[in-house]
């Protein structure tokens, strides 16, 4: 059972030993040590930075021995069972269940469980689908709550929200003169997605807000950005796009980026996905290619090839970190779950994990700590972040 175990953990189990461990595990599951042995070892795997091979090995070489002391896995023979074809993600499904883990890879290939419940009363459930539309005259409607439907009428543009919780600007009258301002804002543990007069599609992140025309009349179309954002824009040649972002002006024609532009962090970083772009900051402009990104503080600097999944994971509903510093990661989680953080030690770990954002809060930390390292303590909306 050993052998399967680091096979399992070095990404080399064939689909017929993969069953072999499912099968013994589901004969243990009522063990109780066992669990969190096998617990420890997903979520060291799902930790373990790539570059850190040694600290791997030696986590690995640490489960081992706590498994020998409370619980040893001696080889023993396994019940016969019947062989057949085990889809990898059902196969994943019964480990997620019974080791606890809630995401990680199966020779590379990533699943996510249901929802799991919250650990105590008092934890903090994850961000959703929150924003505020403010009108041109003023009006704030919230689209948590806002039942589907049209929701208003304003420059030539019916307003809708639509079943799967999109807001939805359907021009019905391009030669409207009336053109107004509204304004898309999410709060801290919010997001939402909306598709513009043009057509084009952006993702809102939470802590975040979007201003912009019921109608793009004139040579171009341009809106303003708060925090973070994904564009798909609808291509339009005479009409280029422009998202504006504080001092920096990002400017297209028909492509597919994101704009991270919070202003606790260090740079605004526009990262580019397809198409092209021109970033432009006091004069300076930068031209992006596909899988560039350009970093704005007090000068553009393009990044070549940037970490794309791990940037994009927030549009895709997860978490995902390779070698992050823990002050990075406590910024995000801070925004998503509405929380506080302080830290009273000075942790210089980094950490590479693949987790779903739709857990909450105490589970995600509990995988935090059992990577070693960090300790955390949840006063109500503050985190206390401890060595």
């Amino acid at each position: 059972m050993k052998e399967l175990l680091q096979r399992y953990l070095n990404n080399t189990l064939a689909v017929e030993e993969l069953e072999e461990l499912i099968h013994y595990l589901k004969q243990k599951e009522q063990e109780e040590t066992l669990q969190q042995v096998i617990e420890q070892a997903l979520i060291s795997k799902a930790f373990a930075a790539p570059a850190d091979d040694a600290r791997k090995d030696q986590i690995f070489q640490n489960i081992l021995q706590k498994a020998a002391e409370q619980a040893p896995l001696h080889d023993q023979p396994l019940q016969p069972i019947k062989r057949r074809t085990v889809m990898w993600k059902a196969a994943a499904a019964v480990l997620i269940l019974i080791a606890g883990a809630t995401t990680y890879w199966v020779t590379g290939i990533r699943q996510k469980t249901a929802p799991i419940a919250a650990y105590h009363k008092t934890d903090v459930p994850p961000g959703g689908n929150k924003a505020m539309l403010t009108l041109a005259d003023g009006t704030r409607i919230e689209l948590d709550s806002a039942i589907k439907g049209t929701l208003a009428r304003q420059g030539g543009a019916t307003i809708q929200k639509t079943g799967s919780g999109q807001l939805d600007y359907d021009m019905v009258n391009q030669s409207a003169a009336a053109v107004g301002y509204n304004t898309v804002t999410t709060p801290r543990g919010g997001q939402y997605r909306i598709v513009l007069p043009d057509g084009t599609k952006v993702w809102l992140n939470a802590a975040s807000s979007l201003h912009f025309p019921t109608a793009f009349h004139g040579h171009e179309r341009r809106v303003e950005l708060t925090g973070e954002a994904y564009f798909e824009v609808t291509a339009r040649e005479a009409q280029p796009f422009k998202v504006t972002v504080q001092e920096m002006e990002v400017q297209v024609l028909g492509t597919h980026f994101n704009v991270n532009a919070y202003t606790d962090e260090s740079s605004i970083n526009t990262t580019l996905l397809e198409g092209r772009v021109n970033v432009a900051h006091q004069g300076k402009v930068a031209l992006l290619k596909p899988g560039q990104q350009a970093q704005v503080n007090d000068h553009i600097r393009v990044v070549e090839h940037p970490d794309i999944e791990t940037l994009m994971a927030w549009k895709d509903g997860r978490f995902s970190y390779n070698g992050m510093p823990l002050e990075n990661i406590m910024r995000q989680i801070s925004r998503w779950y509405d929380v506080e953080v302080v830290f009273e030690d000075k942790i210089s770990d980094t950490y590479s994990m693949e987790i779903s954002r739709d857990m909450p809060l105490s589970k995600l930390l509990r995988f935090l700590e059992l990577s070693g390292g960090v300790h955390f303590t949840v006063n109500e909306k503050t985190i206390i972040v401890k060595k």
